[in-house]
């Protein structure tokens, strides 16, 4: 009987760890002191994660219910913990749950089909959705955005433009649904808002990626009324943008399509 030896030596185990550009960490977010959730994420920005990931799970609205973060770094992870204010925390605790989410994953730890399934209201945007032009103007200019921000080639890209198509906001990281929460997290943390916007958080969000049912409800609960992608939803994600009154466009083989 042959038998191969699988395992790498030392120094190819070297190689390989060097060779991979792309970090992720287990990023444990707490509120006062409690878990709510471990995720896999880029330690980057993990001020605006953690208040954008509150926000795209509905355990607070705002980030003035925040009253100071505070982030330390573990042997095998990092802890973001929230103080909050004591009302938040009650409303918190009617709803919580424990999560473990994959890179990637928006949706771990749910505990049941009904609630992964509730959509929020979205108060409706009096402003028009922005052009095609607009739209494909913004896509042109991405990558010398990300160019001039330093992003990391392989990390999902969420960029904030104004109605008229220009650059406010930028947050990536290796997984898409994180990239969007730190996005969310830095507008509402700094509370940008364009003089041309009429709604508290109008223009578009621009994700790097495909469409899922949780980036429109992320986006909905960022209070977004308008989200592109570019490459093609899921049949979900279209029905729940429809639902909640979403704008979404995406990109499918190269070409805008408009699907709510």
């Amino acid at each position: 009987m042959n038998i191969v030896n699988t395992h790498s030596t030392s120094n190819e185990q070297t190689v390989n760890l060097a060779q991979a550009k792309l970090t992720e960490t287990p990023i444990a977010i707490c509120i006062n002191g409690i878990s709510q959730a471990v995720m896999m994420a880029s330690p980057t920005d993990l001020d605006d994660f953690a208040v954008g990931f509150v926000i795209g799970e509905g355990l607070i609205e705002q980030a003035s219910e925040v009253k100071s973060i505070s982030i330390t770094h573990l042997q095998q992870g990092i802890e973001v913990d929230l103080t909050v204010l004591a009302r938040t925390e009650h409303h918190i605790k009617s709803k919580r749950r424990q999560l473990s989410g994959s890179t990637g994953c928006g949706l771990c730890g749910v505990d049941s089909i009904d609630t992964a399934m509730t959509l929020p209201a979205l108060t409706p945007s009096t402003q028009s959705p922005p052009s095609r032009e607009t739209i494909e103007l913004a896509r042109q200019a991405l990558t010398s955005i990300q160019k001039e921000h330093g992003c990391i080639q392989g990390h999902h890209s969420a960029v904030y433009f104004d109605i008229s198509g220009q650059f406010i906001a930028i947050r990536e990281d290796v997984g898409r649904h994180s990239a969007l929460d730190k996005l969310v997290g830095h507008i509402h943390r700094h509370e940008f808002k364009p003089s041309n916007i009429d709604s508290p958080y109008g223009g578009f969000l621009l994700m790097t990626s495909r469409c899922s049912h949780d980036l429109v409800i992320k986006a909905a609960r960022g209070k977004f009324n308008v989200l592109i992608t570019l490459a093609q939803p899921t049949n979900l994600a279209v029905a729940s943008a429809q639902s909640i009154g979403l704008t979404l466009f995406s990109f499918v083989h190269g070409k805008l399509q408009q699907f709510s």
